[in-house]
């Protein structure tokens, strides 16, 4: 399964005014409207002329978060489902689902940069948002927090304001480095697997590749996905769970509510079988916060390093 069906349903602010050396603040004001026109080579190897910031659309939570952190945020004027955050962000208009993108609901907002991931897609949608005279820089989806902080500069360089993407960086760096301290040894390692859940008919063992891979690891954890062979998802099966045999399962809490409750999900073939199950080990998070690998993963990282101990402390 693609790492597009994956999200289907799915910050540290600096700023300032005038020059690009401005420090942390907290406004979301408009700023920049008019960017030194520069170019800049997307991870899909497009070049884009870029002139104008004034009016953006972010198509997933962590670009817009992002955008936010580096003082932009007022030049949002379109985003996607996946934000969540910060706050003032719910007021600005959906366009729609990054991952299945439709030009209409772009360029309704007449956008003067539009700023996209690797998952983004179709293909056919991004060419026509171009072909109307929009830029659309494409970055890569990290997959590691060295990824992370290449991705926070590269915003940065994009959106004209390159000391504010290195700040970004250092910052989000320093509050993963502060969350890991925190992480105690784990003896013997525990065993974690993440399922996206939607519901009984959407399950999803994350595996290598995947923005989970690096918490779990982090936390203390072994990814078992990883260590099965998983190449970023597969459907969950049985026979996969029972194969991993997870200590502890991190799961969406929109999979549990639409389970019913975490009992329903535990009575799921396999989850019952495994050691997670039997243990009732199951952690549950909002998909804004565990999966938008983004500006606040080291608050998200701190948050379960502390739960994974109280699991296996209480069980």
């Amino acid at each position: 399964m693609s790492r597009l069906t994956v999200f289907v349903v799915i910050a540290v602010l600096v700023a300032g005014c005038g020059g690009d050396t401005a420090g942390p603040a907290t406004s979301a004001a408009t700023q920049s409207t008019q960017a030194d026109s520069r170019t800049y080579v997307g991870a899909d190897g497009i070049e884009s002329q870029i002139a104008d910031i004034s009016r953006i659309v972010t198509l997933s939570g962590d670009l817009t978060e992002a955008v936010f952190a580096m003082g932009l945020g007022g030049n949002i004027v379109g985003r996607d489902v996946t934000t969540i955050y910060p706050p003032e962000a719910n007021s600005i208009p959906i366009v729609g689902l990054g991952r299945f993108l439709t030009a209409e609901g772009v360029l309704a907002e007449s956008p003067t940069l539009v700023l996209g991931d690797t998952q983004t897609s179709p293909l056919e949608a991004i060419e026509q948002i171009r072909s109307a005279g929009v830029p659309v820089v494409i970055f890569d989806v990290p997959t590691d927090f060295a990824g992370l902080y290449v991705k926070a500069e590269a915003i940065g360089e994009v959106l004209g304001v390159p000391d504010r993407g290195r700040v970004l960086a250092a910052e989000t760096r320093a509050s993963i480095e502060a969350a890991t301290a925190t992480a105690a040894p784990l003896d013997p390692t525990p065993g974690v697997a993440f399922i996206y859940s939607r519901g009984p008919d959407v399950m999803l063992l994350f595996g290598k590749d995947m923005t989970t891979r690096p918490l779990i690891e982090a936390a203390g954890g072994r990814d078992v996905g990883t260590e099965i062979g998983i190449d970023r998802t597969v459907d969950v099966t049985p026979e996969a769970i029972i194969a991993g045999a997870p200590d502890v399962i991190v799961t969406t809490e929109e999979g549990i509510e639409a389970f019913g409750g975490v009992e329903g999900f535990l009575a799921t073939p396999g989850i019952a079988e495994s050691p997670a199950g039997r243990a009732g080990r199951v952690l549950a998070y909002s998909e804004g916060d565990f999966l938008t690998f983004g500006p606040r993963i080291g608050e998200m990282l701190e948050r379960f390093i502390a739960d994974l101990r109280a699991a296996l402390d209480n069980s």
